[in-house]
């Protein structure tokens, strides 16, 4: 069959909301399928991706796959890597193969694609695809208001019982101790001016660029409201974190400390929980651990690994990636802000 490959633009999104609609079964209003969410995701200027960011293919005018790309740049201490994580990866049923062609054509685009988890399905497909495993990824939960997840759900054993571990987890979490330290909120309008110490390449780890354009345009998501705060060490600038507020859940969508020390990512981490704390919504605050730094500062903050799945690469012929951990956090794939409408807890 003869399919024709192409990029989105906004007329597709009514079509493009439709199939992921059939595709995943979704509700009407799911954020997924906002106008609004599609727009951002695929059509809102990104400076790392000139154009669209949505790619179908079509069999006589009908999409039969879809998938959006994340943009990211990997940085090691000798290079950049353009990359992307795909997003809303779905093919028809019927169109055997149909998404599988549609990846390879984007691929085509970057220095390689990577995959953090995915469906039973992709993750059988994607080591056929050529797709390696790179490293691991780790959910971590913290349990704030314990009792919430109760709000509005008819009492089980089961609900009991998470509500008493969430409960027992708050009491055993650590004091915070972040003398000397503070996090301050920065608007979308102080970033160009903000002394924010992005990402630079570390020794420990692969890593993910980011600049002021970037996080402008996280700051504009419309499925999940996202807060940016600067962290300083007695007036220091020492690095930033992320918020995403889903239904139910803080989520520590992206963090950094330019201090490769335990102390600094653990008293950063302790900020951010603090903040999540200040909205009476949160009944948990989440986050990933991709390598050693970031999984053992959030495990001295009092959170508790919730699972873990695999990160799977797929680089370009000839494009060898750096023999390190990568520190891949929530913001670089749709796990920062993709949510059902509705409360989904870890702990």
């Amino acid at each position: 069959m003869k399919y024709l490959f192409r990029d989105t633009s906004p007329q597709d999104a009514p079509a493009v909301a439709a199939f992921l609609q059939r595709i995943f079964e979704l509700a009407p209003g799911d954020p997924l399928v906002d106008p609004r969410h599609l727009r951002w995701k695929c059509w809102e200027p990104r400076p790392d991706w000139p154009g669209s960011r949505g790619y179908l293919l079509a069999s006589q005018d009908r999409i039969v796959a879809h998938g959006i790309a994340v943009p990211l740049l990997c940085l090691d201490s000798r290079r950049r890597l353009r990359m992307f994580h795909l997003t809303d990866w779905a093919a028809d049923p019927q169109s055997v193969g149909s998404g599988v062609i549609l990846l390879k054509r984007i691929a085509t685009m970057v220095d390689a694609v990577v995959v953090a988890g995915g469906s039973e399905i992709a993750q059988r497909v994607l080591p056929a695809l050529g797709f390696t495993v790179c490293g691991e990824i780790t959910r971590f939960a913290r349990p704030l208001r314990p009792l919430r997840r109760l709000k509005g759900q008819k009492f089980s054993l089961r609900a009991g019982a998470q509500a008493a571990r969430g409960l027992l987890w708050s009491w055993q979490a650590p004091p915070a101790r972040t003398r000397g330290w503070a996090a301050s909120r920065i608007a979308p309008e102080q970033l160009a001016s903000a002394a924010i110490p992005w990402p630079r390449p570390a020794q420990g780890a692969a890593i993910f660029e980011r600049t002021a354009e970037m996080v402008a345009h996280f700051l504009k998501c419309p499925a999940a409201q996202m807060e940016l705060y600067s962290v300083a060490q007695d007036g220091l600038s020492r690095g930033y974190f992320l918020l995403a507020y889903a239904p139910g859940q803080a989520r520590i969508a992206d963090f950094y400390s330019c201090g490769e020390d335990r102390e600094s990512w653990r008293i950063l981490i302790e900020l951010a929980v603090a903040q999540a704390r200040r909205n009476p919504a949160v009944a948990e605050v989440v986050a990933i651990g991709s390598d050693p730094i970031t999984r053992q500062a959030l495990v001295d903050c009092g959170f508790h690994a919730r699972g873990s799945y695999p990160l799977r690469l797929l680089p370009a012929r000839g494009i060898e990636f750096p023999s390190l951990p990568v520190r891949l956090h929530r913001i670089d794939s749709d796990a920062a802000y993709l949510h059902g409408g509705k409360p989904e807890y870890w702990a």
